[in-house]
């Protein structure tokens, strides 16, 4: 239903975006319909940072492709097949490349694409086209940025902070299974580590539009890069956590460190899912942060089987594991401090209407 909503909306603004572009360039008499609705469409993304992001792509790809399709028009002068396809090559090499190098200027070539074969020539009709496309596109950019503005705006940092609840939440499972002390299903921990690695990228995106819309003055939280360095912190800990602790049950670690491992892999499913709590905007005890006396559990029973004498008589390999598993277990108890602080000062997503009203009816109820 939230994902139908907002479809819906996603919908209704790319309708205003287009139509609204098309009545701004009617009422200002101007000839640049098809430009300004194409782009004011292409402009309107699902949160206002990507719009903020494409609108200054999509301007600089259109004056970038204007003054390489005008040069190569005063260049060539052409007026036959073979003399504009010779244009075309001289336009579209340094936009290509450049393209190429930034892929928000992939849109470059269609303006230079656009001046060249509407303008048989370099005459004032050929430079006017240049200087409609860049306007055109100017205007659609403008009425793209203010309806994602105006027209039910989406936050890319709302988003940015639901992401990063869904990575807490992948991270935990990972953790719970290996707390288990049993061999994990074949292929669980794979298809886990896949959904965590796809919705980190998603968060990259997410990090980089937050960014531009605090340049745009639509947010004043600066955090997102650290929300993120941080959950690529807590993946690489887990990793590191599941190759050297995976399949217990099956291998030479003594049960008097099992017991910790698998009580400490618990208490980091338990305190990642108060982190996903957290970024959700919901209540957790001030206590939620059990993993931290866990791993001093570990450490201690690792120090105990050190001093008894009991390390002397294990496989070298089995050793190698235990030490291994309490460095990484200390530098993911680190690493979860700090996102906890992250998630304290994060702002929080506001609940959508469904889950608003579900609310509402639970404290009514």
């Amino acid at each position: 239903m939230d994902s139908l909503g907002w479809q819906i909306k996603h919908a209704l603004r790319m309708v205003v975006s287009g139509s609204g572009a098309y009545l701004l360039v009617f009422s200002l008499g101007l000839q640049v319909d098809f430009s300004a609705v194409i782009t004011a469409i292409f402009v309107t993304q699902s949160n206002v940072g990507g719009s903020y992001r494409v609108a200054v792509e999509q301007f600089f790809a259109a004056i970038a492709g204007a003054v390489c399709g005008a040069g190569a028009a005063a260049l060539i002068l052409p007026q036959d097949p073979a003399s504009t396809a010779i244009a075309l090559v001289i336009a579209l090499t340094p936009l290509a490349l450049l393209g190429a190098r930034s892929p928000g200027f992939r849109v470059a070539p269609i303006s230079a694409v656009i001046i060249l074969l509407e303008g048989p020539g370099f005459e004032l009709h050929t430079l006017t086209l240049a200087l409609d496309r860049v306007l055109g596109v100017a205007l659609g950019c403008g009425a793209g940025v203010v309806v994602s503005l105006t027209v039910f705006p989406a936050r890319a940092l709302s988003a940015a902070v639901e992401t990063a609840g869904r990575v807490t939440a992948l991270l935990a499972r990972q953790m719970q299974i290996l707390s288990r002390n049993e061999p994990s299903l074949r292929g669980e921990h794979g298809a886990l580590a896949a959904q965590v690695r796809e919705n980190l990228v998603r968060l990259d995106e997410l990090v980089e539009e937050a960014e531009h819309e605090r340049r745009g003055r639509s947010t004043r939280y600066s955090g997102t890069p650290r929300l993120l360095r941080a959950l690529r912190r807590l993946r690489h800990d887990t990793d590191m956590l599941r190759r050297a602790g995976r399949d217990i049950s099956s291998d030479a670690l003594p049960a008097s460190i099992a017991t910790p491992w698998c009580e400490a892999a618990g208490s980091a499913a338990k305190t990642l899912r108060g982190i996903e709590r957290l970024l959700a905007g919901g209540n957790v005890p001030e206590d939620f942060d059990t993993l931290t006396p866990a791993v001093r559990a570990y450490l201690g029973t690792l120090e105990d089987i050190r001093k008894s004498g009991e390390a002397a008589t294990l496989p070298p390999a089995t050793l190698r594991r235990m030490f291994g598993i309490g460095f990484t277990l200390d530098q993911f108890r680190r690493d979860i401090g700090d996102m906890i602080e992250i998630a304290q000062e994060v702002p929080k997503p506001r609940p959508g209407l469904v889950a608003a009203m579900k609310g509402w009816r639970s404290a009514r109820g």
